[in-house]
């Protein structure tokens, strides 16, 4: 059995990053647990904005890069910052290079740091991005904030083990469904209903009318009796 090929996405512009270091924890935790990984880390590969075009070759280099990786990837994490109440513009030109054609029907494991107070509108929002693209968001999720990391030489490292913990069960979970479901193969379209259905209601005959005629007339009888 192959290993799940996991793309793990996102960061921030800033350095030193927490959001960056929390997206090299994600991706030792899950070479740890037998995945293997593509980190894009967007402070260091950033992309353009997808509504305009590539203003250097090596920009339409870059974007291809990223659509291959994802196309490729069995699963993806998506980490980013709380940056104005919802997630970076970093991770959001990163995300609009992305289609269904790359995502559909996998699943997604959501990351975010909140600086200073935990919050989760961050991934309350990716929720909504990933579920666009018909992807699955697995239900854990992990919001960090400043006090889980420590500052070794000119970098964040994620330092807490309560929250280390927290990312193992995430991971577990993004490992297991991107298992079940490449295994499980791509998906059977639904059925089309047969072409001799006719949709449409089926009409009464006369005696029913009729029926129905004498009924409605009885009630409009005792509606006058009652006024």
């Amino acid at each position: 059995m192959t290993k799940p090929r996991i793309l793990v996405l996102g960061g921030s512009h800033g350095w030193p990053s927490h959001t960056g270091a929390l997206l090299r924890a994600a991706e030792r935790c899950i070479s740890l647990r037998g995945g293997s990984t593509c980190r894009w880390d967007v402070g260091s590969r950033p992309l353009p904005a997808v509504l305009r075009e590539p203003a250097a070759t090596e920009e339409a280099v870059t974007a291809r890069a990223l659509v291959s990786a994802a196309g490729a990837a069995d699963g993806l994490v998506i980490a980013s910052p709380l940056y104005h109440g919802s997630y970076s513009g970093a991770v959001k030109d990163a995300l609009d290079h992305l289609s269904t054609r790359e995502l559909e029907g996998k699943p997604v494991a959501l990351l975010s740091h909140s600086g200073s107070f935990p919050s989760t509108q961050a991934l309350d929002h990716l929720r909504a991005v990933v579920r666009a693209l018909h992807a699955l968001a697995v239900p854990g999720q992990l919001v960090t904030v400043c006090g889980d990391y420590e500052l070794c030489d000119d970098r964040y490292v994620l330092a807490s083990r309560e929250m280390a913990t927290r990312l193992g069960d995430v991971v577990d979970e993004l490992l297991w469904l991107a298992t079940q479901l490449r295994d499980a193969g791509p998906r059977r379209p639904l059925a089309a209903a047969p072409a001799s259905i006719d949709p449409r209601p089926p009409i009464a005959n006369t005696s029913e009318r009729s029926t129905d005629g004498r009924r409605a007339g009885n009630h409009r009888r005792r509606v006058v009796q009652r006024s």
